[in-house]
């Protein structure tokens, strides 16, 4: 080792360069290591499997899951690497209100053909751009993202159709959610940046209960446990305050009113703490607000990708990164999990992230001063 700067830090490593062409050597041990597979550390040769990272993956995952998984690794990657500092610098320009450079940029880098002149055509177009980069980074496998988008959709529309105090409801809120907009915005853009460090989280939406044996053998040779876990805790909490339009919206169509709950309570939440009003529900637990949500048809996958006995694992003060075990242990989970299962973490709730970042557009469309409404 040699060098005491960064530019100038060496690594020497006294080592035989094999080639794939050459027989294996008998009695040396072989072992390839690669921080984006998980490996098997006591591998004596490139058989068992966790000894070759390409063949470790192609192993378990098969043939085909193994280009599916590939494709859409290599999509989410290019999506960050390429396609994401354009949409960030149109959503930044959304966000400052400057129209002219957010035509300019969309015209440019994002090929749109038309003029967005109004105030809810820009919104409009900002976050569409935001939605097709985060579904190329999040893949379709296990996404849920589509159908909560779609249901929310007909429901929004159906609801604003019948009910003016919905509207007025979204229109009020929407006006309240700009700092809630850039914050959603700069959370989503952090877990961009630090992609590298979670995107192999991916690897769990290919694997069933089998593949998952699998690789509870092996190890994950890589550690950023505090700053996935620092983007986990922040994105969790702040997806859960996003869900109050899905709520709103389930009210509306259900009982007529985005703040009418009714009887149709979780039995999680105590009859006490049962809210009668949006402002109320904006009060509740993170916990709770997941449980009114998941309540709904179509909308289970909330309590999946907001699952918040792992919320509670991962953010507990004693939980840290075993590098010896390769697992995620803490005092009220001696048993924990493993860096692959916890890399799947802030996967989902960036996907969750996303999908709200859509439900709220529209109470800022709603919002926008191109629609008069009487309040």
């Amino acid at each position: 080792m040699s060098g005491s700067e960064l530019s100038n830090h060496r690594l020497d490593i006294a080592c035989e360069v094999l080639s794939s062409r050459d027989p294996e050597p008998n009695g040396v041990a072989v072992v390839t290591v690669n921080p984006f597979v998980p490996s098997l550390y006591e591998a004596d040769s490139l058989t068992p499997t966790g000894a070759f990272p390409t063949m470790t993956l192609l192993q378990i995952l098969g043939d085909d899951g193994f280009v599916e998984f590939e494709s859409e690794r290599h999509q989410a990657l290019e999506a960050g690497r390429a396609l994401w500092p354009q949409v960030r610098m149109l959503f930044q320009y959304y966000l400052q209100g400057n129209a002219e450079m957010f035509t300019r940029i969309a015209k440019k880098h994002l090929e749109l053909e038309w003029e967005p002149s109004a105030s809810h055509q820009r919104t409009t177009v900002a976050y569409q751009a935001l939605g097709i980069a985060t579904i190329m980074i999040t893949g379709t496998t296990g996404n849920s993202s589509g159908r909560v988008i779609s249901r929310f959709a007909r429901k929004h529309t159906a609801a604003m159709e019948r009910h003016a105090d919905h509207l007025r409801a979204f229109r009020r809120r929407g006006k309240a959610s700009a700092v809630l907009e850039q914050d959603l915005f700069t959370e989503l853009n952090r877990f961009v940046e630090q992609h590298e460090a979670w995107e192999m989280g991916l690897l769990a939406r290919f694997v069933g209960a089998e593949e998952k044996r699998a690789f509870e053998e092996l190890v994950l040779f890589r550690d950023e446990f505090s700053t996935v876990r620092d983007l986990y805790q922040h994105g969790f909490e702040l997806a859960c305050k996003c869900l109050w339009p899905l709520v709103a919206v389930q009210n509306t169509v259900k009982r007529g009113s985005p703040d009418d709950f009714g009887d149709v309570h979780p039995e999680s939440v105590p009859v006490k703490q049962r809210p009668k009003s949006l402002e109320k529900f904006d009060k509740l637990s993170s916990a709770y607000k997941i449980a009114y949500v998941a309540q709904v048809p179509g909308w289970e996958s909330f309590a999946v990708l907001l699952d918040n006995r792992r919320r509670n694992t991962i953010g507990h003060a004693t939980a840290y990164h075993d590098l010896q075990t390769g697992r995620v242990v803490s005092d009220v989970d001696p048993a924990g999990m493993t860096y692959l299962e916890f890399l799947s973490e802030p996967l989902d709730v960036f996907e969750a992230l996303s999908t709200l970042a859509q439900v709220l557009r529209a109470s800022r469309v709603a919002a926008s001063p191109d629609f008069g409404l009487a309040e």
